[in-house]
């Protein structure tokens, strides 16, 4: 989901290509992850230039293969190379040996149903032809999502992932379209398969109202008095001026996994209440209740309010909410356990109170009762506050372009 970074620097169009290690510096943890996003885009863009697209290896050649046995797919195992991201199927039980490369790996093959990355997919269409596709990304991983990620001998998490993931998808019902058929004339593949058109430009200005003494002056700009890095994140997605978005000012880091939900769905027991007083969740706070199952859909998680009198109780870990989570949602065991392979987690964002444009008229106040949380992204041209002088601005790249849920800047 995101990484606890002072700042993101990698500029491919810089052409950098390694760090130098100078003597008696400061180390920073955002030069370092430019030198894993340089080294990580000089192995995509040389498989892409070798391969020129997809391709599946002569050492896997039954990677990713599909077959139709008894109404169910079958996935081949092995490897393919989708845009110069390799995806790999390691299979199921029981354990194998790879000898070439020295790790275990699974020996049997996995179906459409029990794919690793796509749980409980939407069922198997009837009719026909349908067009099976893959579909791989990259997306970050840390130990809210994967505990593992705790270093036994001091506790806590030191580092973060970044972890390939592939589904297999059906679109359905393509008419007469073949493996000759180029793309675009494949009914619905342009729509399946097309870019954000979600857009996002920022600046700062000055708030309505009377300038306080004791805060930095409108000539500095951003007027917060610590670096933060901030994220604006798409939850629902839609055209302008129907889809919503989020924001934090620490990249949306202060999360923690949630152990329990209650009978009555309005709280929540939670593995840490937060690091200290500031990166921490707080009476009337804005968090999202999400899993494994919601992300890898592509779905937005359910934002509701930490209650403003009590809602955060210390001793028990536990959130209180103002209105209950919707039935059925986060499966719990008769402990009111959360499911551990779903990784139900809780995750603070930081919009609060009211909404204004740049002129300072309000669009929308967060502690409303009856508020969702989230905002609406306004017409292309109108730019909104954040907190700081801080100002976002959203366009489109067409009219009746879409914003996704889980785009962030």
């Amino acid at each position: 989901m995101s990484f606890d970074l002072s700042r993101v620097r990698f500029d491919a169009r810089k052409d950098f290509f390694g760090l130098v290690m100078q003597q008696g510096r400061v180390q920073l943890d955002a030069e370092w992850n430019e030198w894993v996003a340089q080294l990580a885009r000089r192995i995509q863009a040389g498989t892409l230039d070798t391969f020129g697209g997809t391709v599946v290896p002569r050492t896997t050649p039954d990677g990713f293969r599909i077959d139709a046995v008894a109404g169910e797919l079958r996935i081949g195992l092995g490897r393919i190379y989708v845009d110069g991201l390799l995806a790999e199927n390691h299979g199921g039980a029981p354990a194998g040996w790879d000898p070439r490369l020295a790790t275990p790996t699974g020996t049997t093959e996995p179906t459409y149903a029990d794919q690793p990355y796509y749980p409980a997919p939407p069922a198997l269409p009837s009719g026909g032809p349908h067009l099976v596709y893959l579909d791989v990304w990259q997306r970050d991983v840390t130990s809210v999502e994967d505990p593992g990620l705790i270093e036994p001998a001091v506790g806590v998490d030191t580092t973060g992932r970044l972890q390939t993931v592939w589904q297999v998808k059906l679109l359905p019902d393509v008419g007469n379209s073949s493996c000759a058929t180029p793309d675009a004339d494949i009914p619905g593949w342009a729509a399946a398969t097309a870019p954000s058109a979600g857009r996002l430009s920022n600046g700062t200005g000055d708030p309505a109202g009377d300038p306080d003494p004791c805060r930095v002056p409108p000539a500095a700009g951003y007027r917060g008095l610590e670096n933060q890095l901030y994220r604006v994140q798409v939850h629902t997605g839609g055209p302008l001026g129907t889809a919503t978005f989020k924001w934090s000012r620490d990249n949306a880091t202060v999360a923690s996994r949630a152990s329990h939900v209650n009978a009555a769905r309005d709280r929540v027991t939670v593995e840490s209440i937060g690091r200290d007083d500031v990166l921490r969740f707080h009476d009337g706070d804005w968090v999202e209740v999400t899993d494994d199952h919601r992300e890898l859909h592509g779905l937005p998680g359910v934002l509701r309010r930490i209650r403003v009198a009590g809602g955060v109780d210390e001793t028990a870990r536990s959130l209180s909410f103002d209105v209950a989570l919707p039935a059925g949602l986060f499966p719990t065991d008769a402990q009111q356990a959360t499911d551990p392979a779903r990784n139900t987690r809780v995750r603070r964002w930081d919009q609060s109170g009211a909404v204004r444009r740049e002129d300072g008229t309000a669009v929308a106040n967060l502690n409303d009762a009856g508020s969702d949380g989230d905002i609406v992204i306004p017409a292309d041209g109108t730019r909104l506050f954040l907190e700081n002088a801080i100002l976002v601005a959203f366009s489109a790249t067409s009219p009746d372009g879409l914003f996704r849920s889980g785009d962030h800047w």
